[in-house]
């Protein structure tokens, strides 16, 4: 059974997130707080496997407990706070929480929205919270002198800083376009291309249907829209797509990746990093059946070690690297 706090300074909220919880079995409210301190206080008690925690609250507010937590007693975050205040929350993310979820209209709740919820929370549960990194140089059987026309991305748990990470080094004049799918909820998607702005040199915006993507620029699938690409003269353009949810999510990795193979081909350059689930797998498989090379995120690094291990898996990976590895073996191909 997951262990779970709730801190959120609002009655209602906590009511209704303990109503959510009890739908399933699998969970277990083991306290409540109201406060940030609080919040410290409790999971040094209670000790629980996920903390879902507000941002704006009396005495101490969501981030700033999220760092003490991290720091005295690292516990799973999952940051559940309103839209106003998404940026904060992706500061959350840096400060060590695991993902970050909007409240929605608690009068609009539907069952959509509790199993999202409950699935955010499981996931949370199996983040690793301490990763070893490698930190060394890329040896020589790590590279590839193979040439590309497009980097393509995917991510889920734990995206968020792992992308900050993967992306901080290059510079301003990136060879390639980047394309990015993270999951991710409506009304977090601006916010989310805002954050990233601000932690690497490169130009991010929200794909747009029918654009041309440029060199030194990334593109982040907007929500609930899949990412997907045509041929074009210039070589491809973007396009956004309202097809059914793959595994219940919009947007999907495998969208992205099957078109990308079918595009790009051997000129395509997927990573696919951590995240919960199998998202990613099949794409993965696409492009490397296309010629293309595939960079899959090892499990020490991963936050949590799912959609990294379905390709694997599936025999897609060209590369097994923990996360500081592939962006220095993107930069050399990059140099090249």
């Amino acid at each position: 059974m997951i262990k779970v706090l709730i801190v959120d300074d609002s009655m209602v909220a906590c009511g209704i997130v303990k109503q959510m919880l009890g739908t399933s079995d699998k969970f277990e409210v083991v306290g409540v707080a109201h406060d940030g301190k609080e919040s410290i206080i409790k999971t040094k008690e209670t000790k629980p496997d996920v903390i879902i925690m507000d941002i704006n609250m009396p005495e101490m507010d969501g981030l700033e407990a999220t760092r003490i937590i991290m720091k005295e007693c690292p516990t799973a975050i999952l940051v559940f706070t309103t839209e106003d205040v998404a940026r904060v929350g992706y500061t959350a993310i840096e400060a060590g929480a695991v993902d970050i979820l909007p409240k929605p209209d608690f009068d609009l709740k539907d069952d959509r929205f509790t199993q999202l919820f409950l699935h955010k929370i499981e996931s949370a549960s199996k983040a690793l919270l301490e990763r070893k990194f490698d930190n060394g140089a890329l040896e020589a059987s790590e590279k590839t002198d193979q040439k590309f026309k497009v980097v393509c991305i995917g991510t889920s748990t734990g995206g968020p800083v792992a992308v900050q990470n993967l992306l901080k080094d290059f510079p301003a004049d990136f060879p390639l376009p980047i394309l990015i799918t993270q999951h991710i909820e409506v009304g977090f998607d601006s916010h989310y291309v805002s954050w990233l702005s601000s932690c690497c040199k490169l130009k991010v915006s929200l794909a747009v249907d029918g654009e041309v993507p440029q060199p030194g620029h990334i593109y982040v699938a907007p929500a609930d829209k899949h990412l997907t690409m045509s041929p074009a003269a210039s070589g491809c353009v973007l396009r956004l797509s309202d097809e059914q949810p793959v595994f219940f999510l919009r947007p999907a990795v495998d969208v992205m990746f099957k078109s990308a193979a079918q595009v790009f081909k051997q000129e395509c350059l997927a990573v696919l990093l951590t995240g919960m689930g199998k998202d990613g797998g099949e794409g993965a498989k696409a492009i490397k059946d296309a010629g293309g090379f595939v960079i899959c995120e090892s499990e020490e690094t991963c936050v949590v070690y799912g959609m990294s291990r379905a390709a694997i898996e599936a025999g897609a990976a060209s590369r097994i690297l923990p996360l500081d590895k592939i962006g220095k073996l993107i930069l050399s191909i990059a140099q090249n």
